[in-house]
């Protein structure tokens, strides 16, 4: 079982951010570190500040060693697929290879009229992610690459220097729709993330098995997709039923996700009692 965590970039300053990843990275239990990418706070007044994501894991991918590292996830509706690809392949290497591209298809309204960011319908989204994972995976893989498609086209766009891993960087997809997400985790995703803020053990293994299914159905292997589970953190005490719960459903990485305001101690209060069980 893998452990990580993940730190919300809003009412949190940078130097306490960046030494909680750093003394994650040194203390040896956790796995991984997790941002969420958004310009407005998801679950807070809109004038409390945030940092943005993709900037931060450039630093975490400075600061750090071992941990590996991405967004849970980057919301597709800010940043062209080419440009993220692009910063994907240069943190890759920052980071001599640590990051995965978590991306999920946006849905804040409020930051996007805000900032005049289209939000398209959620057919419309789920489309232009489905095209984001193919632009990617294309650019990363081949030498040059040329895509058409309803809401992106490409023409022999070269991409240089490819990405440390190969064939490229895992890709995370988010969310429990059994309809359009898991068929799209089904067909691209390296990782797929439940993010179980109900703590709804049934319906995480009720997903599981969907997936699974799905995977067999288009002829891939299910084992070839890490399945994670998240939950934000409340008390030390539930954490072990909520561990064993998950890994009998299935998961192979537990996400424990701390809630702003960013507290030092969390990540290595729940790191040594874990270590310790």
């Amino acid at each position: 079982m893998k452990f990580s965590f993940k730190t919300w970039p809003q009412q949190i300053e940078w130097p306490m951010l960046r030494d909680i990843w750093i003394e994650a990275d040194r203390g040896g239990f956790w796995d991984g570190v997790w941002l969420n990418d958004h310009f407005y706070p998801p679950k807070s007044p809109a004038e409390m500040p945030i940092l943005e994501s993709w900037s931060l894991l450039a630093g975490l991918a400075c600061l750090t060693d071992r941990l590996r590292f991405g967004n849970m996830v980057t919301a597709n509706t800010f940043r062209h697929p080419a440009v993220v690809a692009k910063m994907a392949a240069t943190i890759d290497h920052m980071s001599s290879g640590r990051l995965e591209i978590g991306i999920g298809t946006g849905w804040h309204e409020g930051e996007h009229l805000a900032y005049g960011i289209a939000l398209p319908s959620l057919t419309d989204r789920f489309d232009m992610l489905d095209e984001t994972f193919t632009i990617i995976d294309g650019l990363m893989t081949n030498e040059v690459f040329s895509f058409e498609g309803k809401h992106h086209r490409l023409q022999n766009a070269r991409f240089e220097p490819k990405p440390v891993q190969k064939p490229r960087p895992p890709f995370v997809i988010g969310g429990g729709g059994m309809n359009r997400t898991l068929p799209l985790a089904a067909k691209w995703a390296d990782h797929w993330n439940f993010p179980d803020f109900d703590r709804d053990l049934d319906a995480f293994a009720v997903r599981v098995k969907r997936l699974r299914s799905l995977c067999v159905d288009i002829g891939r292997d299910p084992a070839e997709i890490e399945i994670s589970a998240q939950f934000r953190y409340d008390n030390l005490a539930e954490i072990p039923e909520l561990i064993e719960g998950y890994r009998s459903a299935g998961a192979d990485q537990i996400l424990v996700s701390f809630s702003p305001p960013g507290d030092p101690v969390l990540p290595v209060l729940v790191a040594d009692f874990l270590g310790g069980l």
